[in-house]
């Protein structure tokens, strides 16, 4: 299975940089589809759009509908958890009856679970206990499915930012902690907010960040020749894990 991975566009029509952002947005897209073969699905890791309104995601869906394989999200903090939900439906949802935005995606080989780390009080993650509850029994449902989890913010430490720790504080990572825990069929956390390319773990399970698409927002080292191009990832299951490229956009 091909996962095409990106994060971080935070589009916004009232911004003036909008117009550079659309472009790169807009690159990465033609990029995916040129792709051969073409990956399986494409996760966005969050923030879409900078403080989610419906015109915000009207213009994000103008570009992202032109990609040719399946889309899917988790939510970011300048997200917004009832907008996103309403131009990003999902066929099975684990908290229906929540604001939290977390579901499961059934169909392909690897097993896809989202789940919402948005904090109601700062822009750092959270994880309380209601969406670890609804995690652990979506993992119970199918333990021999290898799965990988999506997210925004990511449950490690990354030394070279400004801000290493991306939670509010590590009890809402050990909430996640708790649950990774027991489950072997998880192959990787895929994160984002961070607008870098980073590498972590969480109890041996690999995680990583994607880069935000947006080149003006991009922080942390690129490949050389990428100083002025959107970059994005791809990840290949083996079998046994992923591995993960950075992809330029237009260089094979």
């Amino acid at each position: 299975m091909i996962i095409a991975q990106i994060s971080d566009t935070h589009l916004d029509p009232d911004d003036p940089k909008v117009f550079s952002r659309i472009k790169d947005l807009e690159r990465c897209v033609s990029d995916i589809n040129s792709i051969k073969p073409l990956p399986d699905v494409v996760i966005h890791t969050g923030d879409i759009v900078h403080n989610g309104t419906s015109k915000k995601y009207r213009e994000a869906l103008r570009i992202l509908d032109r990609l040719s394989c399946p889309l899917y999200v988790s939510a970011g903090n300048r997200d917004d958890r009832v907008e996103i939900r309403s131009y990003f439906p999902q066929e099975r949802y684990l908290l229906p009856d929540t604001s939290f935005f977390q579901y499961t995606v059934e169909k392909f080989a690897v097993r896809l679970i989202a789940i919402d780390t948005i904090s109601e009080t700062s822009n750092m993650g959270n994880f309380c206990e209601v969406r670890a509850e609804s995690l652990r029994r979506a993992l119970e449902e199918d333990c021999s499915k290898p799965t990988v989890i999506f997210m925004h913010h990511p449950p490690y430490k990354i030394v070279e930012s400004k801000y290493p720790f991306q939670f509010d504080n590590w009890d809402t990572v050990n909430h996640l902690a708790r649950v990774i825990k027991k489950h072997d069929q998880i192959k990787y956390l895929f994160c984002g907010h961070t607008h870098r390319n980073s590498k972590g773990e969480i109890l041996g399970v690999p995680a990583s960040t994607s880069p935000s698409i947006a080149i003006d927002l991009r922080l942390g080292d690129v490949p050389e020749g990428a100083e002025f191009i959107p970059i994005y990832h791809m990840h290949k299951f083996d079998g046994i894990g992923f591995n993960r490229k950075t992809v330029i956009c237009g260089i094979l």
